[in-house]
């Protein structure tokens, strides 16, 4: 076989362990490829779901190979990142491996002192990975390369970081690189969902938040023109019915999102959006013609971090919101028919004091419930998501969180198992000396099992996914019995003796549904 000179192999490792499906579009390696792609590079991608024996196919086209490309965020996809890495330095061990995404850009200087990565590309790689592969193909020097950390002569080097990429300057990502086929999916706004992303960064000041680390604060767009074309050209070329937004934050600019949804009106584009994330506040503050134009250009749901119902929560972690800018903003949503996904924390490091610390996780609880009551009551169709308070290092609050007792791991391996999976709520472990086992398993019962049942969306969207016509009843009556223990539950504020929870989780870990 005859090596190219030109070919690229990336690898998007699963979010999840096998037994958990995931079949997303790998965006941040489609990102790093726009370039390359027009410049006539032989790009490769692989993850487990594009390809039948996804680690016999990926040996097996990587001879001659410039390099591996590998893109993770904290959890379980450094695992099966290291479990190809290693195969693939067995098998070709001077084709150099190449790690990036959130994770090895949060903690670069740790990451790359695993034996499986030779280079790490620190934040948005879009130009520097480009940059990067020019310089392994001919040969050259890394040390005036910015934005990446590299091995030489067993020394580590860390180069200054890359500036902002220009979006605007940037080719559309090139979905055709993968079988989108395997990747398009159902949402409770779409049949045919494709994840797009417009943006980097936030400008905001969250006090749990690596966005200063990994964008330095800073926010960067494609252009509303741009945006609205790419849209048209996933519909056309894809059938897409609806766009998932995966930003960190859509709505910084509130003149571009109005472009956008006269741009999608001009054209006649007939599809819905939604995922995409914003702040409270600053939606609040949007004139009522930019929330009619969201409206018509199919806004059909809002993606945005509520935090918590105690305002002491709230001036904590800098959210610079109130309580009450949470309701105005359920009410504004309603108005327009737009779903929100308000995803909330428990478990902020609030004291030295272990007694003092359990007394404010225990009314984070009762407020944030609350709040959520008063929500319902507004609207019924929105979602509720809570997750446990478990800061990065880098974050404004990190060390504050281990100061007061966080356990956290410090190797690239470690890392894989620092997240909890609600799958596992009955035999988890946390690492925050001030949340126990059962407010874990409370946080994840409570999203998964409460809120995730609650929602009016769910059994449609989940039952679009059976195909079997003599499932179909059985999973439709399992399902409103469970949504009937769930309502009880709420009424009651009782989340005792989780039986039920119990065998949701394994259905959950097992169907294959979610």
């Amino acid at each position: 076989m005859t090596a190219s000179k030109n070919l690229i192999i990336l690898y998007f490792p699963s979010p999840f362990p096998a037994y958990r499906p995931w079949s997303g579009v790998p965006l941040s390696l489609l990102a790093i490829s726009r370039q390359l792609d027009q410049q006539g590079y032989t790009i490769k991608i692989f993850a487990r779901h594009l390809q039948t024996n996804t680690l016999k196919s990926l040996l097996s086209s990587s001879s001659g190979a410039v390099c591996l490309g590998i893109s993770v965020m904290t959890g379980y996809q450094i695992l099966d990142g290291l479990k190809i890495a290693r195969a693939f330095k067995k098998a070709f061990p001077h084709i150099p491996i190449v790690w990036g995404g959130w994770h090895p850009s949060i903690l670069p200087l740790e990451t790359i002192k695993n034996k499986y990565v030779d280079i790490i590309v620190k934040g948005q790689g879009d130009e520097t990975f480009t940059r990067l592969v020019h310089r392994l193909q001919n040969k050259q020097s890394l040390k005036s390369l910015n934005g990446i950390v590299y091995k030489s002569h067993r020394q580590i080097v860390n180069n200054p970081d890359s500036q902002p990429v220009n979006l605007a300057t940037l080719p559309p990502i090139p979905y055709h690189l993968i079988d989108l086929s395997r990747c398009i999916g159902n949402t409770e706004y779409g049949l045919r969902t494709i994840p797009y992303i417009s943006s980097y960064g936030c400008p905001h000041r969250c006090g749990f938040c690596v966005e200063p680390i990994v964008n330095k604060n800073r926010w960067v767009a494609t252009p509303a023109t741009q945006v609205v074309q790419e849209w048209q050209n996933l519909v056309k070329n894809y059938q897409a019915d609806s766009i998932a937004v995966i930003d960190s934050n859509f709505f910084v600019d509130e003149s571009r999102v109005r472009s956008i949804c006269q741009a999608i009106i001009n054209r006649k584009l007939n599809i819905k959006w939604g995922n995409a994330n914003g702040r409270v506040r600053q939606m609040s503050q949007f004139k009522k013609s930019t929330w009619s134009l969201m409206h018509r250009s199919g806004c059909s749901m809002i993606l945005t971090g509520a935090e918590s119902g105690s305002q002491a929560a709230l001036d904590l972690v800098t959210k610079d919101i109130n309580v009450d800018d949470i309701k105005k903003f359920t009410h504004l949503c309603k108005t327009y028919n737009i779903k929100i996904l308000y995803s909330f924390l428990v478990g902020l490091p609030w004291s030295k004091d272990a007694g003092e610390n359990n007394r404010f996780v225990q009314s984070e609880y009762r407020s944030t419930l609350s709040l959520i009551s008063q929500l319902l009551k507004i609207c019924r169709r929105n979602r509720y998501t809570y997750y446990l308070f478990l800061p990065y290092p880098g974050a404004p609050l990190f060390d504050r969180a281990v100061k007061l007792g966080l356990d956290y791991p410090h190797s690239l391996r470690g890392w894989s198992q620092y997240l909890m999976s609600p799958e596992d709520a009955f035999n988890t472990s946390v690492h925050q000396r001030w949340i126990s086992s059962h407010d874990a398993r409370l946080t994840a019962m409570l999203t998964q099992y409460i809120f995730g049942l609650m929602d009016q969306d769910t059994y449609p969207t989940l039952l679009s996914r059976i195909t079997n016509p003599f499932l179909r009843p059985l999973f439709s009556l399992s399902f409103y019995i469970a949504l009937s223990l769930v309502r009880i539950r709420w009424y009651f504020k009782y989340f005792g003796l989780p039986i039920d929870y119990y065998f949701f989780t394994l259905v959950h870990k097992h169907g294959g549904l979610i």
